[in-house]
């Protein structure tokens, strides 16, 4: 497993074991599979390409006709954003002008 994978590991982790807990609580049992899945998935990452495929499937979260309280939104929406800010650093080029 390289460096940054365990990286984005250690960033992610909390923030999906919010959402998870958050629906556990809400007893929204259907999403909280479905972001538990990403959570293993992304915790099997050995390489960065694995970790992309977890931000790919959490792309789907709009698309899974999930029904989210306000609270519950409010978690997931950071999880998004955070992940979203990790796949733009990691598909930033290396070498960009200034």
């Amino acid at each position: 497993m390289s460096n940054l994978v365990t990286q984005m590991t250690m960033q992610l982790d909390p923030l999906f074991g919010a959402v998870i807990d958050t629906l556990e609580a809400a007893d929204n049992a259907y999403p909280m599979t479905f972001f538990t899945l990403l959570r293993m998935q992304l915790h099997s990452a050995q390489e960065e390409l694995d970790v992309l495929q977890v931000f790919f499937d959490l792309s789907t979260t709009a698309f899974q006709g999930f029904v989210f309280s306000s609270a519950e939104a409010a978690v997931v929406d950071e999880l998004l954003a955070a992940c979203e800010h990790v796949s733009h650093t990691m598909t930033a080029p290396d070498n960009q002008q200034h």
